[in-house]
């Protein structure tokens, strides 16, 4: 049965309607619906029913769907039809199930029964099977979610925004997913590692952040998070103290800032130089050091030593440098015309064999 529910299921709903009836041993049937199988308001495959034909909520189940229209029964508590709805649609069939009172119940005729797109038999013949084929129907559906999730963590890097405008301490962060579950996570030009694992918690998607090593980072990240996946390009994460934090999908290199190393292609393989563009380079560096944007009034150099830096003298053209060693520091000097003091920031460059 477990191996049939692996398909699209299509269960669609035949109920007789008949007289009212009462005083019925349990295994006596109301027309052809037996009372055993009447489906309390207030039991938990009522709760899935309702779920199934709720197409508007969050927790809609995908993977069952009713096909209408049919007619439905209602009983009252002392075993007595007390409506007898014509349900057309799902926004109908939810409105109905919503509508029911307390203490009743719904009646369905089993056996349900189909058959499958691999011509297998589909058949449910009774509301406890019929429960079953739900769950495995939601687990189902909650192992696909989980795994379209985890499919795209990993593609490309995922960039952070506070839900908060107020708060930016991880703006513009970035996690960059491995297919294992470990990433790389960048914050103002610091690099740390750590885990991710998805899961469903009852029918909540959840992603669980890892940070390796103990810091203030960690402890900012280190929890459950509730997880919305808005789009296959946007989603939103929500912790135990109601911080909510978006991820966007970035996929160009260009318009993300990860780190303070800059690499290039070598001119010719094995000469262990380059062209550096340096002002390719000034909006990572303002965003990694989380500074203000540059005005026409404010000024930004290149240095190949530290003392140059401080003294201002042979500032690097910001268009074209030749490194002069495979791995080499370049001190950016900013100034800004409001300020007295000068910022010093340490950058790596690289000549790579590409």
């Amino acid at each position: 049965m477990r191996s049939h529910l692996l398909k699209v299921c299509i269960v669609s709903f035949l109920v007789i309607c008949v007289n009212s009836c009462s005083d019925l041993d349990d295994n006596e049937e109301i027309g052809t619906v037996n009372i055993e199988n009447l489906i309390e308001k207030e039991s938990e495959l009522f709760g899935l029913i309702a779920r199934v034909a709720d197409t508007d909520s969050d927790a809609e189940i995908t993977c069952i769907k009713f096909i209408y229209s049919f007619t439905m029964l209602e009983f009252n508590s002392n075993v007595e039809v007390v409506a007898q709805h014509v349900v057309s649609s799902d926004a109908q069939f939810s409105t109905i199930l919503e509508n029911i009172a307390a203490g009743n119940s719904i009646g369905i005729n089993f056996p349900i029964q189909s058959t499958l797109e691999n011509g297998d038999e589909f058949l449910i013949q009774d509301k406890d099977e019929l429960k079953q084929a739900i769950d495995d129907c939601i687990e189902l559906q909650q192992t696909t979610i989980a795994g379209n999730c985890r499919q795209l963590l990993q593609e490309c890097v995922w960039i952070v925004s506070h839900d908060d405008p107020t708060v930016d301490t991880y703006e513009n962060a970035v996690f960059d997913i491995a297919e294992d579950g470990t990433f790389n996570f960048y914050n103002n030009g610091e690099l740390f590692e750590g885990t991710r694992i998805v899961y469903f918690i009852e029918d909540e998607l959840h992603i669980n952040i890892a940070f390796e090593a103990a810091s203030a980072t960690a402890d900012d990240w280190n929890f459950d998070w509730k997880t919305e996946i808005l789009s296959d390009n946007m989603m939103q994460l929500t912790n135990i103290d109601d911080v909510v934090i978006t991820l966007t999908k970035e996929c160009e290199e260009e318009n993300y800032c990860t780190e303070l190393i800059f690499v290039e292609c070598e001119d010719i393989d094995g000469s262990e130089t380059s062209e550096f563009i340096f002002e390719e380079y000034i909006p990572c560096i303002i965003e990694i050091k989380d500074l203000d944007e540059l005005t026409a009034n404010d000024t930004i150099a290149f240095y190949e030593t530290e003392i140059d830096a401080n003294s201002q003298t042979n500032p690097l053209p910001l268009n074209s440098y030749q490194n002069i060693a495979s791995v080499q520091t370049i001190y950016v000097r900013i100034d800004y015309d409001m300020s007295t003091d000068f910022i010093l920031i340490p950058i790596e460059i690289q000549a790579v064999s590409c």
